[in-house]
């Protein structure tokens, strides 16, 4: 008797009808599904379904037992199961579901549910074979599931002649989790299912190519794409590392997260068990990270404190050179919406550092007998009416204080009115972010987006759902559609102005 395990995250694309998933904000066959799913909820509960919250619509969908009434299938996964139900005598499923405590509005808990259902009606063998695991973390961070999927998995039996997983849904860090504990748990007995559209499912031995070199090469490619956290958990399991080479990873990873203190604590680790040829470049590490932590820089010249709003520069100019390489990476490593969100704190902090060296002002808010206001930017104006009327032109709203907007139109006014032309490339710059670039093709996708700020508005990182890609950053971005670089080597140029003219 031979026995398979199939272990699949769930994601919100898996529930739907044939090919069509229940949620997709782009699709109008999602859109018709949705109204049917609501017209048949409305007829037994008398209300309507919220489909702005994918947890909670698959919740009342599922308990109210209106679900039954559907034609909802895990549109994903069907032709694996039946593919693993043909081949084999006895079939385990696990479906990998989040409901986080509090629940998130994106949590899969109720979509596996209806998805068990469908699984045992029309396959009855798999009576008390299908099992809803629920995830409570939070599915994005990659050491959580990293070590959420571990914990799962370790309660599970390897009398199995095959294991079988599905990599097409859930968030990128609960594919890794699945992929990497899969492995570690099942060796060679591991494979991927994966069904090309159209086509039969196909099973590719991941298990058997990837473990004759796991050791080695995991490892040089979690280092490679600057996933350094997990570089240094695979180095250490299997001793491809030193002590002092898995804390300096770990600092990595936690100075790539702007978390200074936990990174400077690691570094300190490493100097302590390194030799001596490598103690140099982590103690530099450890310098430039305690700058930016909040220790006040010390002047070289007479070995004093620099004045505060010079350290406010100064931290600024770390943190971009720090920020511009912490985005190449998310460019490179293809996490554009991260890109995206990092791009737009960028854009604060090179205007923020300029404004503040040219006007020798904070643009701070401060906090004086107990009353918060943007001190120093109100003398600004107060002092220059120039200025002032320079920004209302503008249509800065100059009451609301110091922002993206208002920051922007200072720079340009230090360029056109000032006259410091050395600014200028980087004004540009700052522009195209704001600025419409599509072209009358543009994807459909972004009819309603109008600048890469706009988009970033409207994804997932900030107040939407909207998908970002590499295309639709170029789109939004490249006055050159055919350089795909560009946007790289306008941030590799501001880089290298501000630290040429700061």
């Amino acid at each position: 008797m031979n026995r398979a395990l199939f272990l699949t995250n769930v994601g919100n694309r898996d529930l739907g009808y044939r090919e069509v998933p229940l949620f997709d904000r782009n699709m109008e066959e999602s859109e018709k599904l949705r109204e049917k799913c609501n017209k048949e909820y409305n007829k037994v509960m008398k209300k309507n379904l919220n489909f702005e919250n994918f947890f909670e619509s698959t919740k009342e969908l599922y308990l109210s037992g209106v679900y039954k009434k559907l034609d909802l299938e895990p549109i994903l996964i069907k032709d694996k199961v039946m593919y693993l139900c043909d081949s084999y005598d006895e079939l385990d499923i696990k479906l990998l579901a989040t409901m986080q405590d509090p629940p998130h509005y994106q949590d899969t808990y109720y979509s596996a549910k209806i998805i068990k259902e469908w699984l045992i009606k029309n396959y009855p063998k798999l009576e008390n074979r299908v099992e809803v695991i629920k995830i409570n973390e939070n599915p994005s961070n990659h050491t959580v599931m990293l070590k959420k999927y571990n914990k799962i998995f370790s309660k599970l039996g390897d009398n199995y002649n095959d294991v079988y997983l599905g990599i097409t849904g859930g968030t990128p860090a609960q594919i890794s989790g699945l992929i990497i504990n899969g492995i570690l748990k099942w060796e060679t007995k591991i494979k991927t299912l994966y069904k090309p559209q159209g086509k039969e499912p196909q099973e590719n031995e991941i298990g058997m190519e990837l473990f004759k070199e796991f050791k080695k090469e995991e490892y040089k490619s979690y280092k490679k794409s600057k996933m350094y956290l997990l570089a240094s958990e695979v180095g250490k399991k299997y001793k491809l590392i030193e002590d002092w080479e898995y804390h300096k990873l770990r600092a990595l990873h936690f100075k790539n997260l702007f978390d200074f203190e936990r990174a400077i604590n690691e570094f300190n680790e490493a100097f302590n068990k390194a030799r001596i040829e490598h103690k140099k470049e982590i103690k530099k590490e450890i310098k430039l990270l305690e700058e930016l932590e909040g220790n006040k820089p010390i002047n070289k010249e007479n070995n004093e404190p620099i004045n505060e709003l010079k350290e406010n520069i100064e931290k600024y100019k770390l943190l971009i050179n720090l920020l511009i390489d912490n985005m190449k990476s998310k460019w490179e490593n293809g996490e554009y919406v991260d890109f995206v969100g990092r791009l737009f704190r960028l854009e604060e902090a090179v205007l923020r550092t300029i404004v503040e060296k040219e006007f020798n002002k904070s643009m701070d808010k401060k906090k004086i007998n107990g009353d918060s206001r943007f001190y120093e930017y109100e003398e600004l104006l107060k002092e220059n009416s120039d200025v002032r009327n320079y920004l209302i032109e503008k249509g800065v709203e100059i009451d609301k204080g110091v922002n993206r907007h208002s920051l922007f139109h200072l720079l340009g006014y230090l360029v056109e009115k000032k006259g410091l032309k050395k600014y200028k490339r980087i004004h540009e710059i700052m522009s195209k972010l704001n600025k419409n670039n599509k072209t009358k093709k543009a994807p459909k996708k972004l009819e309603k987006v109008e600048s890469l700020a706009d988009l970033r508005n409207k994804s997932i990182i900030a107040h939407g759902f909207i998908g970002v890609s590499k295309e639709n950053i170029i789109e939004l971005y490249n006055e050159d559609k055919s350089n795909e670089e560009e946007i790289i080597e306008n941030i590799d140029l501001v880089k290298k102005l501000i630290n040429k003219y700061i």
